[in-house]
């Protein structure tokens, strides 16, 4: 790895599927050098409508292993947010199954997945 990771963030178009989306980032990864049969940097992001749910969510990913951040709410129409990062081996094989077991644990918590990101290997 070069000294300065890439990082990787599309916003869906309109009308995209996430499967559609998440196909789309790793596309572009590849595009750009990554080997994505290595473990690389990911970060998922999830949104709760409370402190409660957010800690809840960040207490699991940190069971997990996870480094996580937590983001408090501007106000009182904002959600909390929360980020978590780890090394993880994401490709065509395993994405969809990374997606859903992110929905689920934000579900779980009340919250909803915001989408995630990676770093490339340059």
């Amino acid at each position: 790895m070069a000294d300065e990771e890439a990082e990787f963030e599309i916003l869906s178009e309109e009308g995209e599927t996430p499967e559609e989306h998440d196909l789309e980032i790793l596309d572009t990864l590849e595009e750009h050098g990554a080997d994505l049969s290595e473990p690389r940097e990911v970060r998922v992001d999830l949104l709760f409508a409370t402190e409660e749910q957010a800690a809840a969510a960040e207490e699991e990913l940190t069971e997990l292993a996870y480094d996580v951040v937590g983001f408090e709410a501007a106000g009182e129409e904002e959600q909390w947010a929360i980020r978590a990062t780890r090394d993880l081996q994401v490709d065509r094989a395993n994405v969809t199954g990374f997606r859903h077991r992110f929905e689920e644990l934000a579900a779980r918590h009340g919250g909803e997945f915001d989408g995630w990101e990676a770093a490339d290997d340059s």
